[in-house]
């Protein structure tokens, strides 16, 4: 019997989040830290880094691929009309 290791089916999280987006705010926060060298603006952006940080880590604990689908949602939503039934008479027009 093969073994299923837990590293190759778990999602990539980073501090708790998706990986992609928490190191584009840490990155966007420090960059608004080291370019302001004002104390005001570096405690606003702190308190937008643990606000959006603790954002991402409900979105992916809900799902860790939400980023994903949110992506696929907007890319499809012309295709994928909200209805009710496959019945409802749409204004689309097929070509």
């Amino acid at each position: 019997m093969n073994k299923i290791y837990r590293f190759g089916w778990r999602p990539m999280l980073f501090m708790g989040a998706d990986r992609e987006l928490t190191i584009f705010l840490s990155l966007f926060c420090g960059i608004i830290i080291f370019y302001s060298f004002n104390i005001i603006v570096i405690i606003i952006t702190i308190v937008i880094w643990f606000i959006n940080m603790s954002f991402l880590k409900m979105m992916a604990k809900s799902d860790p691929q939400l980023r994903h689908i949110y992506r696929n949602h907007i890319k499809y939503k012309s295709i994928y009309l909200a209805k009710s039934s496959i019945f409802c008479k749409s204004n689309r027009v097929y070509k």
